[in-house]
């Protein structure tokens, strides 16, 4: 073989065995931009999940009897969905920091952060370490201790890695179809009336007269009887003593049509400040709060009623 022939064969063995280099390098590198091999946290394998603040502030998920509970109450479903959503994107996430210097101000240093376990019987699957979140970035970054690399899944909705219990508890206070009601009683202090369903409108009824009532504020009370949100839970401190059915309770009893499938059910008011008001029904053991202003709408008197606009 010719020297030149030789050269060219040389050549081309060195371009394929540089090749080879490049491409080992590039699936190496591909395999460290995403978060891959961590154990299994769906649902179905874990059953339960610890989340805490540095702080010390912990909330603690668990599945009972294939329902997740929170302090053995019920847990919101929508929020348990975007968490198990948020679970999910954990096996794949993107990888965003390689440098321990970032960690401070990513959220995830050790001390720093909030730490989430995924816990299947005693055995802790997974465990991470969840930074901060922002508005104009919407992600959750996250660090596996003793790791240096911070990955980032999307969170649109906020840092779904809550640790107040209280952020996992249904805020629901009523979810009532209007077209499921059959009457509302009113009770105030100073004055009580029924707002009755009848063939073609409302009526305002009390023990002095029956009225049609304000299509516009019956429609007020109805919108928000379909969806009346707590904006938060009352802690046993403040809940100790309040009288429901004292001089300054307000009581508004929701009657439901047999057929709606909806149990009648009530809620009982007590103001709490200027700006917020205690609320309670009879099937859940929590004392929500409630802002004033979500209640602008649906604490309306009999004269709100009978004023046609």
């Amino acid at each position: 073989m010719e020297s030149k022939q030789v050269g060219y064969v040389l050549i081309a063995l060195i371009a394929i065995g540089v090749a080879g280099i490049v491409l080992r390098l590039i699936a190496a590198g591909s395999s460290e931009l995403t978060l891959e091999g961590i154990l299994p946290v769906s649902p179905d394998v874990i059953d339960r999940v610890t989340i805490a603040a540095p702080t010390g502030v912990e909330a603690r998920l668990e599945k009972i009897n294939d329902i997740w509970q929170i302090e053995r109450e019920d847990a919101f479903v929508p929020k348990l969905n975007q968490l198990w959503t948020a679970a999910q994107d954990i096996d794949g996430a993107q990888l965003v920091a390689m440098n321990p210097s970032n960690h401070a101000r990513m959220g995830v240093r050790e001390g720093q952060g909030i730490n989430v376990a995924f816990w299947r019987d005693e055995f802790k699957q997974e465990e991470f370490i969840v930074g901060n979140w922002s508005q104009d970035v919407r992600l959750c970054y996250l660090r596996k201790p003793a790791r240096d690399e911070v990955y980032a899944i999307p969170c649109p909705f906020g840092n779904i890695f809550d640790s107040s219990a209280d952020g996992w508890r249904d805020p629901v206070i009523a979810s009532i179809p209007s077209d499921a009601i059959a009457s509302i009683e009113f009770d105030y202090p100073d004055e009580d009336f029924v707002l009755r369903r009848v063939e073609r409108g409302w009526l305002a009824e009390s023990a002095d007269a029956s009225e049609p009532a304000n299509v516009f504020a019956v429609n007020a009370v109805l919108g928000t009887l379909e969806a009346f949100i707590a904006a938060g839970f009352a802690p046993p401190n403040e809940t100790e003593g309040l009288d429901f059915n004292g001089p300054g309770g307000i009581s508004v009893r929701i009657i439901t049509t047999e057929e709606s499938g909806f149990p009648t059910t009530r809620v009982r008011l007590l103001p709490r400040d200027d700006l917020s008001l205690y609320a309670k029904t009879p099937r859940r053991p929590n004392v929500f709060i409630v802002d004033a202003r979500a209640t602008a709408s649906f604490l309306l008197t009999l004269d709100d009623f009978t004023t046609q606009n």
